[in-house]
This record gives C-alpha cells, structure tokens and sequence, in this order.
C-alpha cells in the first residue's frame, strides 16, 4: 500500500471515529420564563405611551383595551383631563402594585376644547322614528344583516337597560378574533345617532385611527360605549346626556359605507353588542 493510500486510510478512520462519538454536553444555563412586564421592570424600564395632541386618558385606554380607572391608578391621576403632550402614561400594573382600600373617583374637568358644531339642540332628548325600509343594495355580499331599530323594549345589564344606537341592518357583529371588537350598522346618510344609554360624554376627537369622529360615552366605572365615523357631532366632552339622546349624524366609514360603527366596552375591554342590545 502506498503512502498517499495509508494517508486516505488513516482520515477516513479519524472521521468515523468523530462521528460515533456522542455529543459533547453543554451545560444548559437555567432562566425563569418572564413576562413582558417582568422582564421590561427587571431592566428598570415599564411600558409607557407618550402624550400625543388629542390624546385623552380615555382615547388611550379605548385604544389599548384598557381599564381608564387601573390606568388613572398607576399613573397617579386623578383627573383624567390633565394630560400634558409628551407625558408619560405607564400602560403595566407595577410589581407589587396594591390599590387603595377606598377607591377615589376618577374625575375630570370640562374640556377646553373647540365646542363641538351643532345645527339642533344638544340637551333635548331626541327619539328616532319608526325605521323604514333599509337599502339593500348597498349590503356587503354573503354578510348575514339584521334589521334593527331604536325598540321601546329594554333588556338589562346590572342595573342598566340599553337600546340601539341608531336604525339600519346590521352588516358586521362582533368577532374578536377578526379584530372586529363592535357591529356596524348600515343606514341612510344623516341618519341619527342617539345614546344608547345616559351617561357623560368622555371623548370627542378622530385621533385614534381607523374610527373617524369618534364619540365615547361613560355609563359607570364598568361600561363605556363607543360611535365611531359620524359625520355631523352636537355632544361635548364633558357633557352629561340622557338615553336615546341625538348626540350625531352618520357618516361614512372606511368601506365608503354609510354605517355607524358601534361598540359597548366592560372594563376597557370590547364585548359583543348584541347581547346587550334589545332582540328585533
């Protein structure tokens, strides 16, 4: 055998032998799973929102699905309505957060904002009329629609009763999962948006995207419901108001559909309307 032959030899049993040897052990370096809250507080940092123009405590809390009074709690607010532009809003509960035995209400001042247009009164309670026959041809395809109007019935929640925020056909319901968090409400255009139950009007503006001019209206420290893509408003923030009350117009939303955008909130979070709402 030759030389370059004993050569190949040898390098061919090197590398069978490397290769029927196990592994070599790592030493496997043990770490406790941790939440974005834990792991962001361990580097001495929290989840914050800077203040932009527009902003309100409850459009920031509306926009991440958040409790408005947990969020007053960890940032120390008491009134809601003093928020400075770049402000820093925690959005995580602190680590090792306790509340207070007594709760204090969260509060807030009339807004100073430009009032809001109105062409009629925004203090007399305004019942819509019996709905007529809705258009069809301006239905999505294959979307199962109902037709709803402002009924007289009223089922309750807790100690709340709830109507329809407006008349027209249901064309979208509540689907968390499709990131559909209320239902859309075709109708005709101008057609009336009333409150679906009293409460204080906590928000008017359009700076949070994709829900055009936007109302919200606080019910208690549990519910808050929101309208979305109106065209005319004739509430303010600040404003006290009672159920079926006109509070704005319909416009259009972002399908170019004249429809109302409509959703009930329980603690920050979305809920289907449907099962508060009065059954047509």
């Amino acid at each position: 055998m030759s030389q370059a032959s004993r050569l190949i030899l040898i390098s061919l049993l090197v590398c069978f032998t490397a290769a029927c040897r196990p592994p070599p052990k790592v030493a496997v370096e043990e770490r406790s799973v941790l939440t974005v809250r834990q792991e962001t507080e361990a580097l001495g940092g929290q989840l914050i929102r800077f203040v932009q123009p527009g902003d309100t405590l409850y459009s920031i809390s509306f926009a991440l699905g958040l409790d408005v009074n947990k969020l007053a709690a960890w940032n120390r607010i008491q009134d809601t309505s003093k928020l400075r532009v770049g402000q820093r809003i925690r959005l995580t509960e602190p680590i090792g957060f306790t509340y207070p035995i007594t709760k204090k209400a969260v509060k807030r001042t009339p807004s100073k904002r430009k009032k809001a247009s109105a062409s009629a009164s925004s203090h007399k309670p305004v019942v819509t009329p019996k709905a007529p026959a809705t258009r069809n041809d301006s239905v999505p395809e294959k979307t199962t629609s109902t037709t709803v109007s402002t009924s007289t019935s009223k089922p309750t929640t807790g100690t709340f009763s709830w109507q329809w925020p407006t008349r027209g056909t249901v064309v979208e319901t509540f689907n968390a999962a499709k990131g559909q968090q209320g239902v859309d409400i075709l109708t005709n255009a101008g057609e009336a948006v009333v409150a679906t139950q009293a409460g204080e009007v906590v928000y008017v503006g359009n700076s949070l995207k994709g829900y055009g001019n936007l109302i919200i209206v606080k019910h208690s420290d549990t519910y808050l419901s929101a309208y979305a893509h109106n065209e005319h408003i004739y509430v303010q923030e600040g404003q006290r108001i009672q159920q079926q009350q006109k509070i704005a117009s319909v416009g259009r939303n972002n399908k170019r559909q004249t429809a109302l955008h409509f959703q009930i909130r329980k603690h920050g979070k979305p809920v289907d309307p449907m099962k508060f709402l009065p059954k047509q």
